[in-house]
């Protein structure tokens, strides 16, 4: 499972700036705000684990898990219709959006509404999506009217769901305050609203200015916990000149501005966390690899993450996390001896750090 984070926000946030930073991507400099097309980039999730691993069973190969990012070109003022529409369609698939708003003052690049306001930003972005929304919705009413008229129950249950979603967009509230039931949720899986993806918010900040950060930030924040979202603080230009720099210097150049992690780190935790992600380990000879799975995922489904005729023939499973590894001194003979291998079946739900030996036959 491969996560696509949709970066988005207005025209001259910063959201390009940042996206090289995430990804050490190195977009060329013309491209940056003029290109109708977004960049893309994969990248792998740095996880220790992986390495420490890999040391340890002489592993030929290391895999972590990854995550694709995808820079949507910023939205402008003054943009049509159609231009608007084009531009959202590309980040259709994404799984999650980090919004850059901008909190920062820049006389060679100002602000294309002549002031810097974060709320009003995040407002005029949520609009467009939800603009985008209300149209989906309006084809979809469209679609399944004279089949709900033929008495339909499928497409009745439908209609009246969108009919539902027409009226809360039009109060002008994103998708992802619709309190859904579970039985609606099967009836959009087919649809893909953008102001109903889950929503992590970005402060892009100056360093430096502590206080103005702070207050603009808080605006940020409030915004968030409002929808029971997620607000943090980047400071673009910091990690720009982090991206730059050597692995092994990197640590001691957020110490100095008192970060213990880069941007792309806590993007990568909170997007986990508001996916209900986590990720299981193999190891052995041959390969160590992260895998990318649901919260909640049985034995089976794991093991057909790796291969489907894994979880078709699935036996068991045999399991020991990689903690109790490393308290046992990275030695599987002293995690049996203690009882800490675990020989389950088909109803064991994965954990986070669980290291899998899968049995199956087929």
């Amino acid at each position: 499972m491969s996560l696509l984070v949709g970066i988005v926000g207005l025209s001259q946030s910063g959201k390009t700036t940042i996206f090289e930073a995430l990804t050490s991507s190195g977009v060329s400099s013309e491209l940056k705000g003029a290109s109708k097309k977004p960049n893309m980039a994969t990248i792998p999730i740095y996880d220790a684990r992986l390495e420490d691993l890999a040391l340890h069973f002489k592993s030929k190969k290391i895999t972590p898990a990854t995550l694709e990012f995808v820079d949507l070109p910023g939205l402008r003022k003054g943009a049509t219709a159609e231009e608007t529409k084009s531009l959202l369609s590309q980040v259709k698939e994404a799984d999650l959006f980090v919004h850059i708003a901008r909190c920062f003052e820049n006389e060679t690049a100002p602000h294309p509404e002549g002031s810097i306001d974060p709320e009003r930003d995040i407002k005029t972005l949520d609009f467009e999506l939800m603009i985008a929304d209300l149209s989906t919705v309006e084809k979809r009413i469209e679609r399944v009217s004279k089949l709900a008229k033929s008495g339909d129950e499928k497409a009745k249950a439908i209609l009246k769901l969108m009919q539902q979603l027409k009226a809360f967009l039009e109060e002008e509230k994103p998708l992802r305050l619709y309190k859904f039931k579970d039985e609606e949720l099967k009836l959009i899986s087919d649809v893909e609203f953008l102001s109903n993806k889950p929503v992590i918010y970005v402060a892009n900040l100056n360093e430096g200015e502590s206080e103005v950060s702070e207050n603009l930030f808080k605006i940020v924040e409030d915004n968030a916990k409002k929808e029971d979202s997620y607000a943090m603080k980047i400071y673009g230009k910091v990690e720009a000149e982090l991206a730059e720099l050597p692995a092994e210097e990197r640590k001691e150049f957020l110490s100095s501005y008192n970060l213990t992690e880069s941007g792309l780190e806590r993007v990568v935790k909170v997007a986990f966390d508001k996916l209900d992600l986590m990720t299981f380990l193999t190891a052995g000879e041959k390969e160590t690899r992260a895998w990318t799975i649901r919260k909640g995922t049985k034995a089976p489904q794991a093991a057909g993450k790796i291969h489907s005729d894994i979880e078709r023939g699935f036996i068991r499973v045999e399991v020991y996390t990689y903690d109790d590894w490393v308290k046992c001194g990275r030695d599987e003979k002293k995690v049996k001896e203690k009882g800490l291998l675990r020989v389950e079946g088909k109803d064991y739900i994965i954990k986070e750090g669980d290291i899998c030996l899968f049995r199956f036959n087929v």
